[in-house]
């Protein structure tokens, strides 16, 4: 209890401002962290001791099973009410004294009890009878309580934190990760005290590299961001860029509103590093919509951080499969089980391993799930309050999160204000809807539907600032076409053929599938046609990822005549350069986030005059789609209607077909974005029905997210899109190999993997999850597990075996429905 105090105290006083702010002093943080354990002085706990059992002459008590069937065997819950005691009977306020016990009970992952505020008894744990130990154990707890309280010298009139409810689940976390670091043996070993344990305390954060970060002063926006390869070519701030760092100056919300490759990032990192050199942030939590636009993101912070920290070199990548880019993990911990977790493996060669561990850091990049995880009820919730307490967190991209994750990223906002953040939201395509969720505009601008653009907007300490427009880019006119699909593939080609680079973008992929098979049969080997979307296994799409990017990226090395065809994972967040880009009808800020992969840098010898974007059109026209009964659109619209809600597409459809072929960005971005989801009369009556059941579906997933946010419900698992997203489709894992024996596992990417050890071994899990793609459930008439993989994967899965023809073998798929796999095609679904 000792050790885990003296860690809390030292990692509290590594954040003064933190502290400050609570108004708590790191004596009583550490004295609170040490009286975790309180609920150990318990016969519960004690009779897992043999050694402590026949001390007590209860030997045969044990043997026989005779202890009282009311003992209390979760040593969290005894602490949770005995440390409810203490405080109350040292004088500290009923209510304070009912919640710090409620957070300390819960140090590992769960609240055991919900603090009745109406109630001033603690919750009654019994405990054994004293005929049986002869002890007193309220007593001892007791005892041990105020021997902690003077060991650290607290005062409990300084119980009384500013910002109450932050300030617990700050502690809760805390006390959490002191309690991983103060009882790890190679700190603290068990069997000697140390003899100075704050000094020991200190030498055990600095050696899993939880020291204090040191900045380079005095950094201008050149050395923050010019590129090495060009050292002639000078980086200057532009209008809006220096109104963030202008405005951005205490923790607080800030909105920025800009076009796609206005620099919106380096504004955002441009003022975190203003914050962290004043001493008014931390670290910095970078959250992006999905893996793939982290994975690149990461490459971007790297470089940043390298020039801003003397002491870290590096940021770390934090989402659901960043442990399988890690080359450097490649052994086990001594004793690693199968009922052991991937994470606790990682976490054997580096603390920062795990997700929850990895937003400790100072500096990350990831999925905005990982922040989510910290205001869903999951496990360990609170942990991810405290590992975010004090930065800058820049969530990107925050108009593309459905209702239910967004009503999160709300929630999580004023999480993050309570503990003194410095949150930055950018985005290219907000709507004055959204942004008045996040900030309470003032004046008339609250409701001016004619807002400027680029926009920037904020609030900090209960103020809210006043909106700084600045000056947009020079207006780019874009040909906007729609044309048939036939007529689509033809201008492609031509391109291609002409030296052109072509970004045809789909909503499902199936259609990207089908439209790739249709390419390649007329090119055929005329020049590169490219395949990407999320069902293939990860290390074949990284390897795809890797070539197209490059291909169609700022430098452009391999750029040439080619077309690549991908689903959604290329609309927001990539560098990606096309000379024309070909897309299917999406929602109005979908398609605007795809424009920004066209014509995105200063290209000489284009093959084209100006840019253009080609939408795919409809079977069915415009006024054919006003009289159709609301079931006939949803067909007429195919698939994207499953993906988008129909309301919302044709409210596109009918916006961008009002256009005279022509688009000017950005000037046109607030009014394009108002008009598809403004509230209009004398609409038909099939779409005001689709419009409902939109407005229906949206209110259901927000009391979802409502419920999913009750931190006092039964704990949710922690993982990664599981409570941060709403899964109108669920998949099956399906692990894809070309053999497997009981003995013996030959996956689809040549590595090969033994399954008759009963150890956890890394290098199988990460073959599985390399070998990973997930098929829609809907797809199998039951799941039959594979038992080698059931310890590596959560929940439902199954092993699919792929044949030299691509034929897919797996128990269980529905009648009419067969499988294929290539690595040319990834996974495809055929369904009779």
């Amino acid at each position: 209890m000792l050790n885990v105090g003296y860690v809390a105290r030292c990692i509290a006083e590594m954040s003064p401002k933190v502290l400050e702010r609570f108004g708590l002093r790191s004596v009583e943080v550490g004295a609170l962290a040490a009286l975790h354990d309180l609920g150990k002085i318990s016969p519960g706990f004690q009779r897992k001791c043999e050694v402590w059992l026949e001390e007590n002459g209860l030997v045969k008590v044990a043997r026989n099973g005779c202890w009282d069937t009311g003992m209390e065997p979760d040593h969290g819950k005894t602490s949770h009410s005995a440390v409810q005691d203490f405080l109350m009977g040292r004088g500290i306020a009923r209510n304070i004294a009912m919640y710090l016990a409620a957070v300390l009970g819960a140090h590992h992952g769960r609240i055991k009890f919900h603090p009745n505020p109406r109630g001033i008894r603690p919750p009654i744990i019994r405990q054994i009878a004293d005929s049986n130990s002869g002890i007193d154990w309220d007593n001892e707890r007791l005892k041990c309580a105020e021997r902690l309280w003077v060991d650290f010298n607290a005062q409990t009139s300084l119980l009384s934190p500013k910002h109450e409810v932050s300030a617990l689940w700050w502690l809760a976390g805390l006390t959490s990760v002191a309690d991983w670091i103060g009882s790890d043996e190679r700190f603290f070993p068990a069997d000697k005290r140390p003899v100075n344990l704050p000094a020991n305390a200190l030498q055990a954060l600095n050696a899993i590299g939880f020291g204090q970060t040191e900045f380079v002063e005095n950094l201008s926006f050149h050395d923050l961001f010019h590129d090495e390869a060009k050292p002639d070519v000078r980086w200057i701030p532009n209008e809006m860029q220096e109104a963030t760092l202008a405005a951005v100056r205490r923790p607080g919300i800030y909105v920025i509103e800009a076009p796609m490759g206005m620099g919106k990032t380096e504004a955002a990192l441009w003022a975190a590093y203003r914050m962290l050199v004043s001493g008014k942030a931390t670290g910095i939590y970078f959250a992006l919509p999905t893996q793939a636009t982290s994975n690149r993101m990461h490459v971007r912070m790297n470089a940043f951080v390298r020039r801003i920290s003397r002491t870290y070199s590096a940021s770390r990548l934090i989402h659901g499969n960043s442990w399988l880019m890690d080359q450097k993990v490649t052994l086990l911990p001594v004793g690693t089980t199968l009922g052991s977790s991937v994470e606790d493996a990682r976490a054997g060669q580096d603390w920062f391993s795990s997700a929850k561990r990895s937003l400790l850091a100072p500096f990350g990049v990831g999925t905005v799930d990982q922040a989510l995880l910290g205001v869903a009820a999951a496990k360990h919730f609170f942990v991810r309050h405290f590992a975010l307490a004090g930065k800058v967190v820049i969530i990107d991209e925050v108009h593309s999160y459905d209702v239910y994750t967004g009503r999160l990223i709300d929630t999580l906002m004023e999480a993050l204000e309570g503990l003194g953040c410095t949150i930055i939201v950018l985005s290219a395509t907000l709507t004055g809807k959204r942004r008045r969720q996040i900030i309470a505009c003032s004046g008339d601008m609250a409701d001016d539907p004619e807002q400027p653009y680029p926009l920037l907007t904020g609030q900090a300490e209960g103020e809210t600032l006043k909106p700084v427009a600045s000056t947009p880019p020079d207006p780019r006119v874009i040909k906007v076409d729609f044309l048939s699909e036939a007529k689509a593939t033809e201008e492609a080609i031509r391109l291609g053929q002409n030296g052109g680079a072509v970004i045809w973008i789909c909503n499902t992929v199936e259609a990207a599938q089908r439209q790739y098979e249709r390419l390649t049969q007329i090119v055929r080997k005329e020049f590169p046609v490219g395949l990407l979307h999320a069902r293939f296994p990860f290390w074949r799409r990284e390897e795809l990822e890797t070539e197209w990017m490059g291909r169609f990226g700022k430098d452009g090395a391999t750029r040439c005549g080619s077309i690549l065809v991908s689903t959604q994972i290329v609309e927001q967040s990539v560098d990606l350069d096309a000379d024309l880009l070909i897309t299917e009808l999406a929602p109005t800020d979908m398609l605007l986030q795809r424009l920004g992969r066209l014509w995105r840098h200063n290209r000489p010898n284009r093959p084209v005059d100006s840019p253009r974007i080609c939408i795919v059109d409809e079977e069915a026209d415009l006024e054919e789609l006003r009289v159709m009964e609301p079931n006939t659109i949803v067909t007429a619209l195919g698939k994207k209607a499953k993906v988008y809600a129909p309301f919302i597409l044709l409210r596109s459809l009918e916006v961008w077909k009002d256009l005279p072929q022509e688009v000017t960005i950005p000037l046109q971005i607030r009014k394009l974005i108002e008009s598809t989801y403004e509230d209009r009369e004398n609409e038909p009556d099939s779409w005001l029905k689709l419009r409902s059941e939109w407005f229906g579906t949206d209110s259901a997933k927000k009391m979802f997210a409502l419920r999913n946010t009750n931190i006092w419900q039964l704990a949710l698992e922690d993982q990664e899109g599981m409570q941060t997203r709403t899964n109108e489709m669920p998949t099956v894992p399906m692990v894809l190999c070309r053999s497997m024996s009981k003995q013996e596992a030959s996956f689809i990417d040549g590595t090969s993997e033994n399954l008759g050890e009963d150890k956890f071994r890394l290098s199988l899990a990460q073959a599985i999850h390399r070998n990973l793609v997930r098929i829609p459930e809907y797809c199998f008439d039951h799941v039959e597990l594979h038992l080698p993989f059931a310890d590596y994967l959560h929940g439902p899965q199954c092993a699919g075996i792929v044949s030299e023809n691509g034929g897919v073998k797996t128990n269980g798929l529905q009648k009419g429905v067969s499988l294929h796999y290539s690595d040319v095609l990834g996974l495809v679904i055929d369904e009779i």
